[in-house]
């Protein structure tokens, strides 16, 4: 049997202040450090055979925090970055909304209709998201990995699981920073333990 777990980086500066923050990055705050510090202890004793991380170096950061002083391999995956905002990213949400009011809305809220032609589309982030499933459950048929991914990406890689349309994206429960989710597949048949969990942080 394999676990998975998967853990959204920590807080950034860009979280804090509302900044769209999809393949640019900022640093994670005080909280944020804190936070992975905490979850790192949470699981301090279970077995990580291997941690995979989203290139960003917030997802980075967070994993190496987790894992702390333990000697973990650690593989940073393209596959695994949040979604590319195009030319949203680093501007704040609410300037968005107010210029591109039809299509802001249909991101959080119709996200199968949703069409721009700047960034990546919801169906790019599903196929990246189905695409590291498969790849990762391949490589460890049993064992326990740790990913360190995005709210988005997390969203698209559960809805994967779930066998969810594009339209019930946004059903799924919230995915906070540095929130833990444990799946377990044997048989190639996946099974959710918990989902979103944030009782380890501090903040």
């Amino acid at each position: 049997m394999l676990t998975i777990y998967l853990v959204r980086h920590g807080q950034t500066e860009w979280n804090l202040i509302g900044r769209m923050q999809g393949w640019e990055n900022s640093d994670l705050t005080t909280s944020g450090i804190n936070d992975a510090l905490a979850l790192g202890k949470r699981l301090k004793d279970t077995p990580i055979d291997c941690i995979y991380t989203s290139t960003s170096e917030r997802a980075a950061h967070t994993a190496e925090l987790i894992a702390g002083k333990r000697v973990i391999p650690l593989i940073k995956s393209e596959l695994l970055r949040e979604m590319s905002f195009g030319d949203w990213e680093g501007r704040h949400k609410e300037e968005i909304e107010a210029e591109y009011p039809n299509e802001y809305k249909s991101f959080w809220e119709t996200p199968h209709l949703y069409q721009r032609n700047s960034g990546e589309s919801y169906p790019q982030i599903l196929e990246r998201a189905a695409t590291s499933y498969k790849n990762i459950t391949e490589a460890h048929p049993e064992g326990t990995v740790l990913i360190v991914s995005h709210s988005l990406f997390i969203r698209a890689f559960m809805a994967t699981i779930k066998n969810l349309s594009l339209s019930q994206l946004y059903s799924q429960p919230y995915i906070g920073n540095v929130s833990l989710t444990k799946i377990t597949v044997n048989q190639n048949k996946p099974e959710i333990i918990f989902e979103g969990d944030t009782t380890h942080c501090l903040s």
